[in-house]
């Protein structure tokens, strides 16, 4: 039986960062390579304003921004579309990674760029100076930025947004850190959306108080791997109190799992619109057409996970609220 080790989408060949790059890379790749490299000198280092983003007839349009970087400071929001990057046709990389040093890799450029986007009807120019950094940092660190406590009425409520789950034992400790920041809120929102990543059970032990139901798993029918044994449980606390999580279609990987383990507890609501169920193939490295995934003995390849409650929200939608965000407050107020 093969070994089960939660990756990203594919293996990618980890060495020389710079053998990962290509005039064809995408973001989406270059974060799957940061993921899947075993330490940092494999990573690939590049300029960027932290956006995940989509190409589209008259650009890139921008599908989420990460808490705290370029893109976020100067308001480029969820839904815009970037046209131009300094006059030429923008591109997510190569408009901020036009130098290279003589090993191929992207060469450090702290200066502005003039970017001219459009909101709805309206085009508008914004100048931007991206950071240089490989994206399973940025990823980290947007994760320990997103974290927030308001009031609702007369409740207090936690935010969390993981962008990545990271598997690396000083990563685990930040989330422990993190959610006890929040062990004071009346409930919590995870926020799964546009995320991806590794799974661990501790990121579980994080909020169940035993690992007597995480789940199984196995690519062959009838031949299980207990998924609380692939880790020894760790000292925490876990929380106790209602969670609202957020999902749409582009949680996939690590996070997708955490969502399902998490619909097993009843004091969580999920919330937002169906993943893509396309779970199989970003957690084996050899996984192969026609291989089924097996989860609590049941096949996920091709399923979805559905929320409790649907709450469109489509990425062309420029509208400064966030419906699904919105629903999650309700929600927990209705609870708690």
């Amino acid at each position: 039986m093969k070994v089960l080790y939660l990756i990203l989408l594919f293996s990618l060949a980890i060495g020389n960062a710079a053998a990962q790059l290509s005039p064809n890379s995408t973001l989406e790749q270059l974060l799957k390579q940061a993921f899947h490299a075993n330490i940092n000198a494999e990573r690939v280092v590049l300029n960027h304003i932290g956006i995940e983003a989509v190409e589209v007839s008259n650009g890139y349009l921008v599908t989420a921004v990460l808490e705290s970087y370029p893109a976020h400071a100067v308001d480029i929001r969820r839904g815009d579309i970037i046209e131009m990057a300094d006059g030429n046709p923008f591109h997510p990389i190569e408009s901020f990674n036009s130098e290279r040093d003589t090993n191929g890799n992207f060469l450090p450029k702290r200066e502005e760029y003039i970017l001219v986007l459009s909101r709805a009807n309206d085009s508008m120019e914004l100048s931007v100076i991206p950071v240089f950094e490989n994206l399973y940092n940025s990823y980290r660190s947007a994760t320990a930025n997103s974290v927030l406590q308001f009031s609702a009425g007369n409740k207090t409520i936690g935010y969390i947004r993981f962008w990545a789950l990271s598997r690396a034992t000083a990563d685990i400790i930040n989330y422990r850190a993190l959610l006890r920041e929040l062990s004071g809120t009346d409930g919590i929102i995870f926020d799964f959306r546009n995320s991806l990543g590794f799974l661990d059970p501790q990121h579980l032990d994080l909020v169940f108080p035993t690992r007597d139901n995480y789940f199984t798993s196995s690519l062959e029918k009838y031949s299980y791997t207990q998924f609380a044994e692939n880790s020894l449980p760790s000292e925490t606390t876990p929380y106790r109190k209602p969670i609202a999580v957020l999902l749409n279609r582009d949680t996939r990987g690590g996070t997708e799992l955490f969502a399902y383990q998490l619909k097993k507890l009843q004091r969580v609501i999920t919330l937002g619109e169906a993943t893509r169920g396309e779970i199989g193939e970003y957690l084996f490295e050899d996984l192969i057409d026609g291989e089924e995934f097996y989860v609590d003995d049941q096949p996920f390849r091709d399923s979805a996970i559905i929320p409790e409650q649907l709450v469109p929200f489509p990425y062309e939608n420029t509208e400064r609220g966030d419906p699904q965000f919105d629903a999650a407050i309700n929600a927990l107020l209705g609870i708690i």
